[in-house]
């Protein structure tokens, strides 16, 4: 077995976990091979990071020590019957809702691990909860926790609760994106270009995650603290709460939640 991680999907996930690793400097410690059922696409992350791809799997002799999987969950039985051969591997999964007793079922005896990133993890401020299968030795689980610290804030967790948080830190991002260009819409609406408005979104936002991460507060006593009496932020929230801004937005989550639970039904047929 080579000191190498063999990335199996280079979409938006993998390439995501690719560049997070790599701005932490990780590919110069092991090295990194990319494969992906598109070929072009995994030519062009690695191509783009100075990195090695793969075209055929034939060509490894011997196997990877960390294989990481970010397929989309349909198309987890197809990858993983193609890697079945790499018996001294520890595959770690980026599939929602793909339980590991499912995986097992592809690749028995096999030491399987599931995380639940989210794309933040490209500048090193993802969230990423972890489960390990029973069969991950105590070496592998500590090496794996220090690979994934550059990533973000990591933390191991039940698997039972890894669809939860795929709905919060999955899907929180989409959501705070919308949030980002309404609030730069807005800036627009009342004549602010819409460059120097999206700046001013993104930075605010920035700003507050960062203060509230610092400070290690509530939200809500940041919030009034900035909404003085008769002012202009408790006006504009006013009108948020008349559009019942908050029950949308955990609407919103339970939504995502929903879907995760059905996306692993979905993955046993």
């Amino acid at each position: 077995m080579e000191d190498s991680i063999l990335f199996v999907g280079c979409g938006n996930m993998g390439s995501a976990l690719v560049r997070g690793l790599c701005r932490d400097n990780w590919h110069k410690k092991f090295r990194f091979l990319l494969l992906d059922q598109a070929t072009e696409k995994a030519k062009n992350l690695a191509s783009s990071l100075n990195l090695e791809w793969v075209e055929n799997l034939n060509n490894l002799k011997s196997s990877p020590r960390f294989v990481f999987l970010a397929v989309k969950p349909k198309d987890v039985e197809k990858a993983l019957l193609s890697l079945r051969n790499f018996s001294q591997s520890v595959f770690v999964s980026v599939a929602a809702g793909v339980k590991i007793q499912n995986l097992e079922e592809f690749i028995p005896q096999k030491a399987i691990v599931r995380i639940m990133p989210n794309l933040c993890v490209e500048v090193g401020e993802g969230v990423v909860p972890v489960c390990f299968s029973s069969v991950v030795e105590v070496e592998e689980r500590e090496d794996l926790l220090f690979l994934f610290s550059s990533l973000g804030w990591v933390f191991e967790a039940e698997e039972k609760d890894l669809d939860l948080f795929t709905a919060l830190s999955g899907s929180g991002p989409g959501f705070i994106a919308l949030f980002i260009e309404a609030l730069a819409d807005g800036g627009v609406k009342i004549g602010i270009p819409w460059e120097t408005s999206l700046k001013i979104a993104t930075q605010t936002v920035l700003g507050v995650a960062s203060l509230l991460k610092t400070r290690g507060i509530h939200p809500a006593q940041l919030k009034n603290w900035v909404a003085s009496p008769g002012g202009t932020t408790i006006a504009g929230i006013k009108k948020l709460e008349e559009g019942a801004f908050r029950g949308l937005v955990m609407e919103g989550v339970e939504e995502a939640y929903k879907r995760t639970k059905n996306i692993g039904e979905e993955g046993k047929k």
